[in-house]
């Protein structure tokens, strides 16, 4: 097993037999306090979550081996970064569906405060969404919808960052505690 990266937060390595990641995370006591109350989802399990959620609404995400609180391994995906994608190519169809990509995973209810190109894989047509222990589907977020919004405008720049806005749907809380609400009755 190869080592990519390693910090105080998190280590990344890559098995070449098995073509698989192992992303091993080490929060800080804050953070650990707030998992073990169930204040936020540990990174390992949020990242198979995440996952999930993203499937059924259709998008690709790296397979889930293994799921544990600070642990997740996925398999591989063959396919360059966006970034090295538009490198090469500089095809202009790219920002139009990222802008819709974006828009579709904020508007499910899953907050983000990373999209940059590094963050997802191109390939055959088709984006694959990572990093996705960041990602968080609840609407108690302490930077919201601006800290969002912010981010994007920081990465992607400020024509992207209205676009996203403009597609940006809000829901309002009374939905989401509805929504919560018809699950819990089963109506969902």
């Amino acid at each position: 097993m190869i080592c990519l990266r390693k910090n105080h937060k998190r280590a990344v390595y890559y098995d070449e037999e098995k073509k698989q990641y192992t992303k091993c995370f080490t929060p800080k006591l804050e953070l650990k306090l707030k998992y073990w109350f169930g204040l936020r989802q540990y990174p390992g399990l949020n990242f198979a979550h995440i996952a999930n959620r993203l499937n059924a609404l259709g998008l690709k995400t790296p397979p889930v081996i293994t799921a544990e609180k600070y642990k997740i391994i996925t398999q591989e995906v063959e396919a360059p970064t966006l970034k090295e994608y538009l490198q090469e190519t500089k095809d202009p169809t790219i920002e139009p569906r990222l802008i819709e990509l974006v828009a579709t995973i904020l508007n499910s209810g899953i907050v983000f405060f990373d999209f940059h190109y590094e963050n997802f894989l191109y390939k055959d047509n088709e984006f694959c969404v990572l990093d996705l222990e960041g990602y968080s589907d609840s609407f108690f977020t302490s930077r919201g919808k601006s800290g969002v919004l912010y981010r994007i405008e920081k990465h992607l720049g400020t024509h992207f960052r209205e676009e996203v806005e403009r597609r940006w749907v809000n829901v309002t809380l009374s939905h989401k505690i509805s929504d919560i609400f018809q699950k819990l009755r089963g109506k969902k």
